[in-house]
């Protein structure tokens, strides 16, 4: 069954989907695309797509049940609700809205008309986190104690929408999201209370950088860095388990190394380190013959179009929605949280 699309929003990202879905997506197709900047026509003519001059003319196509929001943040919800009041089935891009008071008045209108609703959060099929998850699902290193996830870029923020606070911009919202929706993905418990450190570097009203501590209930602590200005990066991921350490060092890349011992218990007699700093056995390396070091293991990495395949699904009843309602509600309240520490300093509960 072919479903007819329609995008809003036809700048970088609703191209992109517009291309990724021709290509590789068969179940859909894309009807045309409206947008409110004229300069986004070309585009538009480019790829031999409808333009659509309004709204209500997209509301009124009969040929097009699917509607992706890809507009700036802050007109999210009202074309998502519009969308579903018009009988379309809708994918927003994220965040799914500036805060969770929104979300829940989008998720009402999706629960009213039946159709399905949904937030595209692509970077689960990043090959990197699914390496990650792997790792954590087979309990490798066992209990994992501490996470970083950590994204590093030298760019700076965009500037237009994305450098204002009024339509949503920021890191935050950027890229903060993505990384919260892997942890909340990755982590089976539910988290306690967060604590963010943002800087704003060039632009006044939004942050350029962020560090997000989060707790979680089962004990693990979990660091979210995001750095727009940051010219000498980390690792992507590290994790600090109780029976290993484990390494992802590149964004979108598979080769991870991961570190245990051999023999759990070792005597504070067998080696010290010496520096200018003096002499530690506390931070002296094991024996390396009481270590054992391997690649991460690289699972099959489902394709990034099994998003659209299983929303095609969940809209016909063969499946149900990989990216739930619950899990997106969970998304926003930690964003919630992030936002409420910024301003107040302090840890907030989620």
């Amino acid at each position: 069954m072919k479903h007819g699309m329609i995008i809003i929003g036809f700048g970088n990202q609703g191209q992109w989907h517009a291309d990724s879905i021709r290509e590789r997506v068969p179940e859909i197709r894309v009807i045309g695309a409206y947008d409110i900047k004229e300069e986004r026509a070309t585009e538009i003519a480019k790829r031999n797509l409808k333009r659509f001059t309004s709204p209500a003319e997209v509301w009124a196509c009969k040929e097009a049940d699917v509607v992706l929001v890809s507009t700036p943040n802050n007109f999210h919800k009202e074309y998502c609700i519009a969308a579903l009041e018009a009988g379309k089935n809708v994918v927003c891009e994220k965040p799914v809205t500036m805060n969770s008071e929104e979300l829940e008045e989008i998720l009402a209108v999706a629960k009213e008309t039946g159709k399905q609703f949904t937030v595209h959060q692509n970077r689960r099929w990043d090959a990197d986190y699914r390496v990650v998850k792997n790792i954590i699902d087979k309990n490798v290193v066992g209990k994992p104690y501490f996470i970083d996830s950590r994204l590093f870029g030298c760019k700076g923020l965009p500037g237009d929408w994305r450098s204002a606070k009024v339509s949503g911009g920021g890191m935050l919202y950027d890229w903060s999201v993505h990384l919260i929706d892997q942890m909340l993905d990755l982590i089976d418990s539910e988290p306690e209370s967060v604590f963010v450190d943002a800087v704003k570097v060039r632009f006044p009203e939004v942050d350029d950088c962020n560090k997000i501590l989060v707790k979680f209930k089962n004990g693990v602590r979990y660091q979210i860095v995001v750095d727009s200005w940051c010219y000498i990066g980390e690792n992507r991921w590290h994790i600090c388990g109780d029976d290993g350490t484990a390494v992802v060092p590149v964004w979108g890349d598979v080769k991870g190394k991961i570190i245990k011992a051999n023999i759990k218990e070792i005597g504070w007699e067998e080696g010290f380190v010496f520096t200018s700093n003096g002499r530690s056995s506390t931070m002296a390396p094991r024996p390396v013959e009481k270590l054992q070091t391997f690649d991460a293991s690289v699972p099959e990495i489902p394709p990034w179009e099994e998003f659209y395949h299983n929303f095609t699904a969940s809209i016909e009843g063969r499946d149900k929605p990989i990216v739930t309602h619950n899990q997106i509600r969970l998304v926003m309240k930690v964003l919630d949280a992030c936002f409420r520490s910024m301003e107040s300093g302090n840890a907030e509960m989620v």
